[in-house]
């Protein structure tokens, strides 16, 4: 029994996604409170009304409104006497709750949850999630909301079993060198034929295999963020299933049906996709008519326990999800997304990923993004400092939110004709009514907002996001007028990778072999060893049938016990369970390798360690080494062991990983790693 929801500042449902059970538990509550009359009215199981919906929790939403907002204290989380667990989310006006009434989430889950679900939305519609996430068009709403829970439930299903959602880090496939090169090469070739017909902004290639990377090409001096290629990597599993693309052949796109001469195809932005127009697939009209209830609630019916998930995804919702409205389709094998980059330094720069079908499990992604755009970065800054004022109702940002709004008032002549002159005018009103107080001259109790301004912050806010979605939201995608190129590149990777095939998939389910590691640490049953500078991790594959029986859930539930001392500030840890031990160490080092002690008092950070909702490690060694964070290197290992190891062998063993996966030097971890085994 689950449901998750947003609301915005004015307790508007602007999302929202339930499993049957847990409409079923609503309807039978709200019929019981009599709110709604089902003989009467016809409501089914499925469906469920966002007022009632509201209305039955809005005492829980005004109670947390009201301690985050007079007390300071926001409630984390609620647990009901019946076992229900609800868990709280803020990102500025956004509140997210999630619900979970059958004890199968716990509360850290539930916020990561949450956390992902809000940078899925950032991802696909940037600083117009406002506007754009619960279209006025109950149509649209439907689509929208059903693509965006296919997304969720995906992760979530990525996350239960892949180690790299698990740990939210990337794997390289360690193929044979020369197919390596090979690939890179490849991407080289691809990225510079997209470039020079189809896309001039292109920069970044990716070759993936199922969820690991075989190869990755930059064509510019920056590279994607983990966090972003993690992300895609999601977005890329939506469109071609690996449980089905590891599976029979591959289909070769048409050249005819690639052609310029092919009949021509439309494409269509978020917000502009009509639903009454042929371009829309009868698999979106299908979802939108069967699995989405009448009342624009979105509901997906899961089987098995969400310890081990098992996502149904009919077929309906694959075609769905590669042919939602926000995406401009050219043949089942051929995507291109418009998307906004949230890791590092991006800070919400619009992109187009290029997805492309190569064969089984095997897909090339390109990544184009304009770098001279400055503005998506400048809306970025306006936007969080302003929030963040409103947020706290004080003003110490004000002059560098002044800074900021002139410069992007510099761009009033370059900017599209079709921004509305009003956002100008509030943005210029916004800058007269900041620049007409003296703010040095106050004391430091009046600093605060008074309700004047804060109007004249609300109508910038609204402004800004305004002006944002018209610039990158709004505008149609350009048509792939020359689509031959695609196919050219298709073929290109096909006819050069066809004989690795099998080696590919043989790779994919198995990339580390245990063998090599349990002869060198005798007791060792497995490991998770990730460098958090570039976030590569390196572990065996926990899909062999030789595996040890239960180890798969040991390694989980490790891992998210791990999590939480880490999120705490315990940074070496060790702990036995039954006939096995488990030992968690994250360390830093210097440039030269030399290992830096950690405050254990920093830990406690808002975000659940990871990078999907905000880059944790990053946020982590800025607080532990502040103004040189940047030279800071990061590791992260995770080992399980054989209860009867020694202590002093366990860090041993930590030592032989370390130097032979990585180089690291001798003596880089072994001191920390002595310093809580002896």
């Amino acid at each position: 029994m689950k449901g998750v929801f947003a609301l915005n500042n004015l307790n508007d449902i602007t999302y929202f996604h339930g499993d049957l059970e847990f409409t079923d538990y609503v309807n039978l509550k709200a019929k019981e409170m009599g709110l709604i009359d089902i003989g009467v009215t016809g409501i089914e199981s499925c469906d469920i009304d966002l007022t009632i919906l509201l209305q039955m929790f809005s005492p829980i939403v005004v109670s947390y409104r009201f301690m985050r907002s007079q007390c300071q204290q926001p409630y984390r989380s609620i647990k009901s006497e019946n076992g229900f667990m609800f868990v709280f989310r803020q990102f500025f006006d956004h509140l997210y709750i999630s619900v979970n009434g059958d004890g199968e989430e716990d509360e850290p889950f539930l916020l990561r949850k949450l956390e992902t679900l809000h940078y899925i939305l950032m991802f696909l519609y940037g600083e117009a999630i406002h506007a754009e996430v619960k279209p006025s068009r109950l149509s649209e709403r439907r689509q929208r909301w059903g693509y965006i829970s296919v997304l969720l439930a995906n992760w979530m299903n990525l996350y239960h079993k892949e180690q790299v959602f698990l740990c939210e880090s990337l794997e390289r496939l360690r193929a044979k060198q020369m197919l390596s090169t090979r690939a890179v090469n490849l991407l080289e070739i691809g990225l510079g034929k997209l470039k020079a017909s189809v896309d001039q902004y292109s920069q970044h290639a990716l070759l993936l295999v199922g969820t690991k990377i075989l190869a990755q090409y930059s064509s510019g001096t920056d590279e994607l963020h983990a966090s972003d290629i993690l992300r895609i990597i999601l977005l890329v599993q939506c469109i071609f299933p690996v449980e089905h693309s590891l599976q029979g052949d591959a289909t070769t796109l048409k050249s005819s049906s690639l052609s310029s001469d092919s009949g021509g195809y439309k494409y269509y932005s978020a917000v502009q996709t009509p639903t009454s127009s042929p371009v829309v697939p009868r698999a979106v009209q299908l979802i939108s008519d069967t699995l989405l209830p009448s009342t624009a609630d979105i509901s997906f019916s899961y089987s098995g326990s969400w310890s081990d998930i098992d996502v149904e995804f009919s077929r309906s919702i694959r075609v769905a999800a590669r042919k939602k409205p926000d995406a401009y389709n050219c043949e089942d094998d051929y995507q291109k997304t418009p998307v906004f980059l949230l890791g590092g330094e991006s800070e919400c720069t619009p992109a187009v990923v290029h997805c492309l079908h190569i064969m089984d499990g095997v897909v090339v992604v390109i990544v184009s993004k304009n770098d001279r755009d400055k503005m998506p970065a400048l809306i970025h800054q306006a936007l969080t400092s302003l929030l963040n004022m409103i947020d706290e109702k004080e003003i110490s940002q004000i002059e560098y939110l002044d800074k900021l709004l002139k410069q992007i008032l510099k761009h009033k002549k370059k900017s599209s004709s079709a921004v509305p002159e009003r956002v100008w005018r509030y943005l210029q009103a916004g800058r007269e009514a900041m620049s007409s107080i003296d703010f040095r001259a106050l004391p430091a109790v009046q600093a605060k907002l008074t309700d004047k301004l804060q109007s004249s912050l609300e109508a910038v806010l609204w402004a800004l996001r305004g002006l944002f979605r018209v610039l990158y939201v709004l505008p149609d995608t350009p048509q792939c007028t020359n689509l031959e190129p695609l196919y050219s590149i298709q073929c290109l990777f096909r006819s050069n990778l066809s004989d690795f095939k099998d080696h590919l998939i043989a790779k994919a389910k198995k990339n580390t072999n245990m063998i090599t590691y349990a002869e060198l640490c005798p007791g060792l049953k497995h490991f998770i060893y990730i460098d958090r500078n570039a976030h590569h991790l390196i572990s065996p594959s926990l899909e062999s049938s030789k595996i040890a029986p239960g180890l798969k859930e040991q390694v989980w539930v490790a891992m998210q016990q791990a999590r939480q001392h880490l999120k705490n500030g315990c940074f070496k840890v060790r702990w036995h369970q039954g006939a096995v031990q488990f030992s968690y160490y994250v360390w830093f080092e210097d440039g030269s390798g030399n290992p830096l002690p950690a405050d254990s008092s920093a830990g406690d950070l808002l975000t659940e360690p990871g990078i999907l909702a905000g880059d944790f490690y990053r946020a982590l060694k800025q607080k532990l080494f502040a103004e040189r964070a940047n030279s800071v290197m990061c590791y992260e290992l995770l080992c399980i062991h054989d209860s009867s190891v020694p202590a002093e062998v366990v860090a041993e063993q930590c030592q032989k990983l370390t130097t032979k996966l990585w180089g690291s030097p001798a003596s880089s971890p072994i001191s920390l790693l002595f310093n809580v085994l002896r």
